[in-house]
């Protein structure tokens, strides 16, 4: 009898694990052949011509167009810069005029300070593209519903870093030195854990202009491309 239990206990945890292992196979497969994944390629704090000379060929090699969240003052500088980018694809967003937090600009100076703010990086995006911005991300994250209002009410979608947008953290790996492929990791991890435990396809990549992120991309697009991944902007979505 002792012998009939362990040996039925043996084929339990087999087919226990077969169980499994199909169980993991549905998922990695479902996974690869999923027509729904998509990457967003978001850039924040620029123009920075220094790295757009370096980013936009990387770019253009694999056929992705992406948004970029300038600043104003920035982008008065480098009218023929913002323009080209625009013609060939790319998305103008807004970033703000200068960059500034938007907690303390509301606390000091009010709403009218915030929408002032906002048209008159919009202006700048206009002549230099002939369109209007219709995302923001605020700087440095700073905002809170009260003022998510004031700019809703300008017409803008509000980005925040929450799903679905991923922070890769590309800054704090420039400012250590990081070699990009710490970042490029990290951002492979990232998204497999969002679509093993979310279920969730669709993939915001908020990075900065930075040569540290120039070079991780050469690596993360054609691999993510080759998972079947389709890079797309935030209006495609």
């Amino acid at each position: 009898m002792k012998h009939k239990v362990i040996i039925f206990g043996f084929i339990i945890f087999v087919l226990s694990m077969l169980a499994f292992d199909a169980w993991i196979f549905s998922l990695a497969f479902g996974a690869e052949n999923r027509t729904d994944k998509t990457i967003v390629l978001n850039f924040d704090d620029g123009p920075r011509p220094a790295v757009l000379k370096k980013l936009l060929p990387v770019l253009e090699k694999y056929g992705v167009r992406a948004d970029f969240f300038l600043e104003g003052d920035l982008v008065s500088a480098n009218k023929e810069l913002v323009r080209k980018m625009h013609d060939t694809g790319h998305r103008i967003e807004n970033h703000s005029w200068n960059h500034e937090n938007f907690k303390k600009l509301f606390r000091e100076k009010g709403a009218e300070a915030i929408k002032s703010n906002l048209n008159k990086a919009d202006d700048a995006i206009f002549k230099a593209t002939g369109r209007h911005p219709r995302f923001f991300r605020p700087p440095y994250e700073e905002i809170n519903d009260e003022i998510e209002k004031i700019i809703s009410s300008l017409g803008y979608t509000v980005m925040k870093l929450d799903n679905p947008d991923i922070n890769t953290m590309d800054y704090a790996d420039a400012s250590k030195h990081r070699p990009p492929e710490i970042l490029a990791e990290r951002v492979k991890r990232l998204i497999a854990q969002r679509e093993q435990q979310g279920g969730k396809f669709s993939h915001i990549l908020v990075f900065h202009e930075l040569m540290l992120t120039t070079e991780a991309l050469k690596t993360l697009i054609p691999y993510f491309q080759n998972q079947g991944y389709k890079f797309v902007r935030l209006d495609e979505k």
